[in-house]
């Protein structure tokens, strides 16, 4: 079995195991070696099915569906009925007792993450004594190596959530006492400890794995692109100078170097300079180790296997080599995180199967998918729940064809224009429903024409095609304005329906069909926890912040070029948008919905303006039940208690019957407003 399916398959069937053996406190990890966990690593096979169960939440914690608290950023929104995570945080409702039994605690971070760390620890702490039969010295070597990683990487997943986190660097001696237990570390001291496991790891892990069998599986060139990342965050104004409430201490606890401080509050230019030696050598190395981005020679080749044509564009409905072209990329993006690496993908560095995914089924694709996309033999409707909706500013913040923001563009549509029909005086193309029986093309707004490629691979909206053979073989059309098609229908579903007037498709198979017989059919994929557009990103945004605009421009132009567009040059460069504008809105577009956008906003320190009251909006699509045109196609904000408060920088430490970490431990703080 493929290692990475094995990580998805124990996180599925892992949760009674972790609760006989892993308790709610942040140090409560495995008793002390006893007769039975001997057969943990009794030969090679149990001691890689140990390895597998120490990555096991890696899977299960994800920023990758509506569950995740990031998604509470602007790109998308869940129905308000949901009421989960993501909501509470966009809200400015979560509180340390928060708890929802929908994610449950896979998505609080900070208690799994460190109950997975004591799994790491006493891997570790039984390697080198139970002397497995058939694991060599080398091996042992390897193992501890993505030991080194997953310590790095749940200790990471706490930092950047959480702000400065206890370091538990080691098997903890089960009788310790509540004076003995650590508190919040300084968050450059978490820095430093994560970057030394990455580097320690990157040493011995192989710079990637040429077996599909071990897919999923540390390697020295994600250990890399981690660090980058890390340092990256670590520079950013939050963490370098600037952090919302200079004041925070810790009250008892000290940080070996720093004292009770727990923040820097003094701007260092060489944070950058870290940033960037590490940006550059996980670029240098990903190169090496045969990463690439992915391009339409290869989409083409697996979308040609699947038999999946070429998207409908509007606007570009004439057989002309540059629609051609134009289509395939459009085609290339919608396979860019659909297609594995079995399929020649070389842009995923660490791709992972959620545990969620499943082939034919998965929360993380009915959340997607229309309410209703196919009409079976017996005569019902069947889809899927319609669930995440991209926001307004997510559609105004892809670029139009010419590779320039909306607003920007003089030779796109004026605003004023923006919500009136397309094909008002030309000819659409004609189409019939056979949901409906109603022609919808002629219905695409003038926003929604002459845009870039990622826009029509990830983004579904009125009177475009969602899929080409999702309904039964055959289009899928969306009418948003019928609720008999597409649109809200709250007598049949009062759920499932945010109403923006537009729907995800990233991650979307682009050859998922839903049958007349009940039956569906499309590949889960492995979502891109890194990957190379990324890695070009994040150089990018280090060159600007230390004012290297020629390598600056040439990183984004690597992630540009790819989407179709021609070179930014210094030209582009104006009073109305800068060199860190252009970065900051290619990761916005490149990156959507993966997972950043949660942390970008914070770091950056602009989250209290893109998160405020009253900023996010939709078309009218829930307002109203079978909506005009024009009403439909009206701004709208959308009804949810949407806002901001600083201290929704951090999240709080959960301190709730069960969970108290915080009151059982005298070293501990909370987070600052909570």
């Amino acid at each position: 079995m493929k290692s990475t399916y094995k990580i998805a398959k124990i996180a599925r069937i892992f949760p009674v195991f972790c609760c006989l053996m892993v308790a709610c406190d942040y140090l409560d990890i495995i008793p002390p070696a006893q007769p039975e966990f001997e057969d943990t690593m009794k030969d090679e096979a149990a001691t890689l099915d140990f390895l597998y169960t120490c990555y096991g939440y890696v899977p299960r914690s994800h920023p990758f569906e509506f569950h995740s608290f990031e998604q509470s950023a602007d790109e998308i929104m869940a129905p308000k009925a949901f009421d989960i995570y993501q909501q509470q945080v966009a809200w400015g409702s979560i509180s340390p007792a928060y708890y929802n039994s929908w994610g449950g605690d896979d998505q609080n971070i900070w208690t799994p993450s460190y109950n997975f760390l004591g799994y790491v620890h006493h891997f570790l702490s039984l390697i080198d004594v139970l002397q497995p039969v058939g694991v060599t010295d080398d091996m042992k070597t390897q193992y501890k190596a993505e030991c080194y990683f997953l310590q790095a990487y749940y200790q990471f997943r706490v930092l950047q959530a959480f702000g400065p986190c206890p370091i538990i660097p080691e098997k903890v001696d089960p009788n310790i006492t509540n004076i003995d237990i650590p508190g919040r570390s300084h968050f450059d001291y978490c820095v430093d400890y994560i970057v030394r496991k990455l580097d320690a790891a990157a040493e011995v892990l192989p710079p990637n794995r040429t077996s599909t069998q071990d897919l999923g599986r540390a390697t020295s060139t994600i250990a890399k692109a981690l660090k980058a990342r890390v340092l990256l965050y670590a520079a950013s104004p939050l963490w370098n100078g600037s952090f919302y409430k200079p004041e925070w201490k810790n009250e008892n606890f000290e940080t070996p170097g720093y004292g009770k401080e727990l923040v820097s509050n003094v701007y260092s230019s060489e944070k950058w300079e870290r940033a960037l030696t590490a940006c550059q050598e996980a670029l240098t190395a990903a190169k090496a180790a045969g990463y690439v981005l992915f391009d339409i020679e290869t989409a083409n080749s697996k979308a040609t296997l699947d038999g999946v044509e070429l998207l409908f564009v509007p606007g570009r409905e004439d057989d002309t080599e540059e629609n051609r072209v134009f289509k395939q990329r459009v085609r290339m993006f919608q396979y860019l995180l659909a297609a594995n690496e079995g399929s020649g993908n070389k842009e995923i560095i660490w791709g992972q199967r959620i545990s969620t995914d499943g082939n034919n089924s998965g929360e993380a694709t009915y959340s997607r998918l229309p309410a209703l996309v196919v009409k079976k033999t017996d005569g019902t409707l069947w889809g899927g729940w319609a669930s995440l909706a991209p926001s307004l500013y997510s559609v105004q913040h892809f670029y139009t064809e010419n590779g320039k923001l909306p607003a920007q563009d003089a030779d796109f549509y004026p605003e004023n224009q923006w919500y009136t029909r397309f094909y008002e005086g030309t000819t659409s193309p004609e189409y019939t429903s056979t949901l409906e029986g109603e022609s919808v093309k002629n219905d695409i707004i003038k926003l929604n024409a002459k845009r870039e490629a990622r826009f029509y691979a990830w983004i579904a909206f009125d009177g475009g095609e969602y899929a080409k053979k999702l309904n039964d073989g055959n289009p899928l059309w969306i009418n948003f304005k019928n609720k008999n098609t597409n649109g809200r229908n709250p007598s049949v579903n009062p759920r499932n329906c945010v109403g923006t007037g537009y729907l995800s498709k990233k991650f979307i198979d682009p050859n998922i069909k839903f049958s007349a017989s009940g039956v569906a059919t499309f590949t889960a994929t492995r979502r891109p926890f890194i990957r190379m557009a990324e890695l070009y990103l994040n150089l990018a945004e280090c060159y600007a912040a230390l004012d290297n605009t020629d390598l600056a421009l040439e990183n984004l132009n690597e992630i540009r070029n790819r989407a179709g567009f021609d070179d930014l040059t210094s030209a582009d460069i104006t009073g109305e948008i800068s060199l860190t504008d252009w970065v900051r809105n290619e990761r916005y577009v490149e990156l959507f919905e993966e997972g950043h956008r949660y942390y970008d906003v914070r770091r950056w320190k602009i989250a209290p303006e893109k998160l405020k009251a009253s900023t996010r909006y939709g078309l009218n699509g829930f307002n109203v039940v079978n909506p005009s045109f024009e009403v439909f196609n009206t701004p709208t904000p959308v009804d949810q208690p949407f806002k901001w408060d600083d201290r929704l920088y951090l999240l709080p430490v959960w301190s709730r019957s069960g969970m108290d970490e915080l009151y059982s431990n005298p070293q501990m703080v909370q987070a600052p407003g909570y």
